[in-house]
């Protein structure tokens, strides 16, 4: 997000340099007008116009290449679990045997683990295909269209 915030204005600002020269260079202008027979703004509105329409596809493309929605993959967030964990090993492990799931990517940061698994149905329905005994030490917190939460049981307290 910040790169785009970033590139936008820069586009915005180069695509006005190149028509803001042209006004303050009377001399330039002055003989471009000789040559040519006619004023030079409409060549330079159209540029700038162009630029702009560039500057903005191009955004909006960078922000479906960089933020694109994975319709797909559903994402299961576990909070309050450890890394080593052999509960989320057998999760991990009884995900990737699941009919319809390809692969399960893992993102881990202070005692909260994400599982993304692209799976095209719901996130609901694949915790529902899972056996009990995987299921046990996890308590399901919230459930959405491509996500759901759950927290670790932990035996200890």
């Amino acid at each position: 997000m910040k790169i785009i915030c970033l590139f936008f204005p820069v586009a915005l600002l180069s695509s006005f340099t190149s028509t803001s020269q042209s006004r303050h260079n009377p001399k330039q202008q002055s003989s471009k007008t000789e040559q040519t027979g006619k004023t030079g703004a409409t060549p330079s509105m159209k540029s700038a116009a162009d630029s702009i329409n560039w500057a903005i596809n191009d955004a909006k493309s960078s922000f479906n290449t960089l933020f694109r929605s994975h319709k797909d993959t559903a994402a299961i967030a576990i909070s309050n679990v450890e890394y080593e964990d052999s509960n989320l090993a057998n999760l991990k492990e009884c995900l990737k045997r699941l009919k319809g799931v390809k692969s399960v990517a893992e993102e881990y940061k202070s005692s909260n683990a994400v599982l993304r698994v692209p799976y095209k149905g719901k996130p609901t329905d694949l915790w529902d295909q899972l056996p009990a005994s995987v299921k046990a030490p996890f308590r399901l917190v919230e459930a959405g269209d491509h996500f759901i939460s759950l927290q670790f049981k932990d035996e200890k307290n």
